[in-house]
């Protein structure tokens, strides 16, 4: 699961979308958008908004642009394929999903802050290694003055 923001441009700027949403792969994005595109644009050229110059922007949790959907792309003229009807979920369903993609969120991020401990205890103990190598080895050069010092 990755999250994907989705960004609106408009002939007016680039609304950002701060929150986004997870799913499963770039291509169940894509088709989100897709489902998206003749509403929003119905309501966005009643505003006066020109379609031509409307797209959705696809980026990853970097802000890296994965993919550009224009308006036009979806709405041409073109014969559609047969295909079944999606299934529509209950509020209830569409709740968990929710829920789920936050349960995920929040298990990235504390694997995050795992691995980052984890590296620092390795540091820490790299460091501590270390430090008793020095230690040890400046009692056994100091225990050999000693013993030179004693003769």
């Amino acid at each position: 699961m990755t999250l994907y923001h989705f960004h609106l441009r408009t002939a007016g700027g680039l609304e950002r979308d701060e929150v986004g949403m997870i799913r499963p792969d770039l291509e169940t994005a894509y088709l989100d958008v897709c489902r998206t595109i003749p509403k929003l644009m119905a309501e966005l050229v009643q505003e006066g908004h020109d379609a031509a110059a409307c797209a959705f922007e696809i980026r990853d949790e970097a802000d890296q642009l994965l993919m550009e959907v224009p308006f036009l792309e979806r709405v041409t003229k073109r014969p559609r394929a047969c295909q079944p009807a999606p299934l529509a979920l209950s509020p209830e369903t569409e709740a968990l999903f929710n829920q789920l993609d936050l349960l995920t969120l929040a298990i990235n991020r504390e694997t995050t802050r795992l691995h980052e401990n984890v590296e620092r205890a390795f540091r820490q103990a790299a460091h501590m290694r270390a430090a008793q190598a020095n230690l040890l080895w400046s009692f056994e050069t100091w225990s050999e003055r000693q013993s030179a010092s004693v003769r």
